[in-house]
């Protein structure tokens, strides 16, 4: 055996302190263990045990830090909740600014085919304004070669 196991398979001894006033003393037990009696000392029926067999078993339950370390993974609980919550909505977000740059990407080409459909039926337009004045031009060249034949041929049939 080591010696730490020896130090465990020991059992401690108190010694007993007696209060004036309180009335408070330890009592041995047939097991070897003590405990301390007095005003207060009870909880409900069972004396305060002293030994350190006894005390150890429980302090191994007892963990100052617990409700520490408790609070702290339930607030990084919370924290991941609160986290995940944001990443959703950023996510969110994101598909929002998609969609609407999505939506004015094809507005701008909506746009610009209407501007190009806009050009071309001015195009013709303008064409068909230019074939209407080449034909005006024609009609009135025509006008003026009739008129200048008729003038000619107007003036022969008087000479004549």
């Amino acid at each position: 055996m080591n010696q730490g196991q020896d130090e465990q398979s020991q059992e401690s001894t108190t010694v007993g302190v007696r209060g004036g006033e309180g009335g408070q003393s330890f009592h041995p037990h047939a097991d070897g263990s003590t405990a301390f009696e007095g005003a207060g000392a009870r909880l409900g029926a069972q004396l305060l045990e002293l030994d350190r067999e006894n005390s150890a078993a429980r302090a191994g339950n007892f963990n100052p830090f617990g409700g520490v370390l408790d609070q702290l993974i339930d607030d990084a609980r919370k924290q991941l909740i609160k986290s995940n919550e944001c990443i959703v909505w950023y996510r969110e977000e994101v598909k929002e600014y998609e969609e609407k740059l999505n939506n004015l990407i094809k507005l701008k080409e909506l746009q610009e085919q209407q501007y190009q459909e806009m050009r071309r039926q001015q195009e013709m337009l303008l064409q068909q304004q230019q074939l209407m004045q080449q034909q005006l031009m024609q009609q009135q060249l025509m006008q003026q070669q009739q008129t200048e034949s008729s003038k000619q041929n107007g003036g022969e049939n008087l000479a004549e």
